[in-house]
């Protein structure tokens, strides 16, 4: 059994309320194998995804489709923000995301829940206000807490990969507040 240090229990309890963010425990259905779960701590990323295609906006569905179709461990993002601006907790901050294909360690997930990538074959959502401040305010907090270094879009961190995620509507704003907060891009 893993012994977490009451600090860092401090710090995600802090952050949900200072959010207003759902817990985990008061949406999820399905349990997290907290026995497979791996701690990390010394955050010094913020990556940003969407739903891609699928557009979903339901995090009951993203469990679903993590847990059960996928085998995770848990919901691989750490948080999850509808465009109404609501914060749903995914994976404990506690817990190393499931967000970058095997290179998730020190990297909090963050997904913009909904369809950011214009393409001719499929209807886009629309980033709304509300959604926007929701993720700066986010980002603003999670900054102070963690020794964070780079912001950037998933597709950034995987360079090489065939990725659009978080989508061209959504990167030219991760661009904008990367140097807003005067973070880096991802090496």
């Amino acid at each position: 059994m893993l012994t977490i240090p009451p600090e860092r229990i401090q710090i995600q309890q802090a952050i949900v309320q200072k959010h207003q963010i759902t817990p985990r425990h008061n949406w999820g259905r399905y349990p997290p194998r907290y026995d497979k779960l791996v701690l990390d701590w010394n955050y010094d990323s913020l990556v940003i995804h969407h739903s891609g295609n699928a557009g979903e906006k339901d995090p009951t569905r993203i469990e679903h489709r993590h847990c059960l179709e996928q085998g995770y461990d848990d919901v691989g993002y750490h948080y999850l923000i509808h465009p109404s601006g609501q914060i749903f907790e995914g994976r404990s901050i506690i817990y190393k995301g499931a967000h970058v294909n095997l290179k998730n360690t020190g990297k909090i997930g963050l997904l913009m829940m909904g369809d950011y990538d214009e393409q001719w074959w499929d209807d886009d959502d629309t980033l709304t206000r509300p959604f926007l401040e929701t993720l700066e305010s986010l980002l603003v907090t999670l900054t102070s807490y963690f020794p964070t270094k780079y912001l950037g879009g998933h597709k950034e961190f995987l360079r090489g990969q065939k990725y659009t995620c978080p989508g061209n509507l959504l990167m030219p704003v991760v661009e904008t507040w990367r140097k807003k907060f005067s973070l880096q891009a991802p090496p």
